[in-house]
């Protein structure tokens, strides 16, 4: 199974994972119709194309499959992604995205990290794409690889750790274009900007849980949702409490997980305790609504009893609701 390497950022927020990735993704593929070549079909971004045979995909390195239909299949296929039909549906993505192989530079590969960033309008889908980029990055084939993304040691990162560096970098763009469109003219479009950043911190927890991204771009999270001014925003606070409801055990260290590499005890203490501080600071504001002051007192008490429900399990529940149009 794959460990996941470390992940450095500086006090300015997120910093950037890896280098910038290019987007995009070219191929050519020949259609077997009426016995005779066709050239592929251009790609535009309101052609609306029926879905080809699902997952029916050929068998031989001659017959390559185009860009459009490898693009325009695996986003019907995430469309289709339910607990009830993961398996199959997972499967199905991961038999295009090893088309990769064939590739020198990742194109599909790449390509799939930012259709799964796209996807991730429904807060509630957030915790199965994550189990589906789990089990990318442990099925993925291994000799996948881009010659433009080397170690350290100038080696190939390949398979799943190819994959998993692709979408950090996407989760990484996405999370920063949040926050940065947040000053955009419009209400509407800062309101849904903002929405897509909370959005992506919900998904990188999920990941976080599965031991997909280290504590330390956790931390960074949390450092961004405390950053306000006046008010914090009611989003906001029902993402940080939501964090620390469902993974502040393990950042705390009460409770440890499997990373390779984790923050010390004295340090992840000295960073928790400043972000309760801050949380309590912020029950003191005037003007805050009673629902979040609420949500945030029961997610400090939750703490100060060693993050076991003071009650029930049941006593602290939050649901985030995001309209998208």
């Amino acid at each position: 199974m794959l460990t996941p390497t470390t992940d450095v950022f500086d006090k300015t927020g997120l910093d950037r994972l890896y280098n910038t990735l290019g987007k995009g993704a070219r191929q050519v593929q020949e259609l077997n119709v009426i016995q005779e070549k066709v050239a592929p079909i251009e790609r535009s971004e309101n052609q609306k194309v029926p879905v080809s045979a699902l997952g029916i995909l050929p068998k031989t390195t001659e017959d390559i499959i185009p860009t459009y239909i490898v693009i325009r299949d695996i986003r019907e296929f995430l469309k289709k992604l339910t607990p009830e039909k993961f398996d199959f549906v997972s499967d199905q993505i991961i038999e295009y995205a090893n088309r990769s192989r064939d590739e020198k530079d990742g194109r599909i590969l790449r390509e799939l990290t930012h259709l799964i960033i796209e996807g991730l309008k429904p807060q509630e889908i957030c915790a199965l794409y994550a189990q589906l980029c789990r089990k990318i990055m442990e099925n993925i084939d291994p000799r996948i690889v881009d010659e433009n993304v080397k170690t350290i040691e100038g080696k190939f990162i390949q398979g799943g750790a190819l994959f998993r560096k692709y979408l950090l970098n996407c989760c990484q763009e996405g999370f920063e274009k949040g926050w940065d469109e947040s000053n955009l003219v419009s209400e509407k479009s800062r309101k849904k900007a903002k929405r897509r950043g909370l959005g992506l911190i919900c998904f990188i927890s999920e990941l976080f849980k599965l031991n997909m991204v280290t504590e330390r771009i956790m931390h960074e999270c949390i450092k961004k949702l405390l950053v306000f001014q006046d008010l914090p925003g009611e989003e906001e606070m029902e993402v940080l409490c939501k964090l620390m409801i469902t993974i502040g055990e393990e950042l705390d260290h009460f409770k440890t997980n499997q990373l390779e590499k984790k923050l010390d005890y004295g340090k992840a203490k000295r960073l928790m305790d400043s972000y309760f501080n801050a949380m309590r600071n912020i029950t003191n504001l005037p003007n805050l609504p009673d629902r979040i002051k609420s949500m945030l007192m029961s997610t400090i008490d939750l703490r100060n009893n060693a993050w076991k429900p003071l009650y029930s399990p049941n006593v602290i529940t939050i649901v985030i609701v995001y309209t998208y149009t």
